[in-house]
């Protein structure tokens, strides 16, 4: 299994933090015993991160936008990953290769939010069908690479912005390949 982290740019600063429009994700994963991917996601609107930012104090943290404070996550938000390769162990991409079509239409995933030690299901999570794609790499002098696009919709409400959505991955068979945790 690939332990995957939530990679938030931003939170720079001593007291007040800002955000990226959107959280970001990336890593590289092991989604069989030949092929490996490149990954990167967002968990968004980009609106509700648009002016958001931490303030810590003596009382912990409390985030804040243009409307004031923020306790809550949107009760409707979408995850865009793209899974990009195969890649070498390096990461560097393998552009002459394709991604093995039934492996990628296959993936499952599934969603959980994590407060502390505590796993509980999402209300909703949706997974719209899977489109595959070849993207340009920049690294290889712009040579095509394969790439798969998933979208998908988590629906919950009143769930606290302190709380951690976490993203499994799993093969055509059950197998668990990754896990992402999402968090501020």
């Amino acid at each position: 299994m690939v332990l995957v982290w939530l990679l938030m740019l931003g939170f720079a600063g001593a007291k007040e933090k800002v955000h990226p429009q959107v959280l970001r994700f990336s890593g590289i994963v092991q989604i069989d015993e030949a092929q490996r991917v490149s990954v990167l996601g967002t968990f968004g609107p980009g609106e509700f991160f648009e002016s958001l930012h931490a303030v810590d104090s003596d009382h912990g943290r409390t985030f804040l936008n243009d409307g004031g404070q923020v306790r809550f996550f949107p009760d409707r938000m979408k995850i865009t990953l793209r899974m990009l390769g195969p890649v070498a162990t390096d990461g560097r991409s393998i552009p002459s290769k394709k991604l093995d079509h039934y492996l990628m239409r296959g993936l499952q995933f599934k969603v959980k939010w994590k407060r502390g030690m505590k796993l509980r299901d999402v209300r909703e999570f949706r997974l719209f069908t899977p489109s595959e794609s070849s993207f340009m790499d920049l690294e290889n002098s712009g040579l095509p690479i394969d790439g798969w696009t998933y979208e998908m919709v988590v629906a919950d409400a009143q769930v606290p912005i302190t709380d951690h959505l976490i993203l499994y991955i799993f093969s055509p068979e059950n197998k668990l390949i990754a896990r992402m945790s999402a968090y501020l």
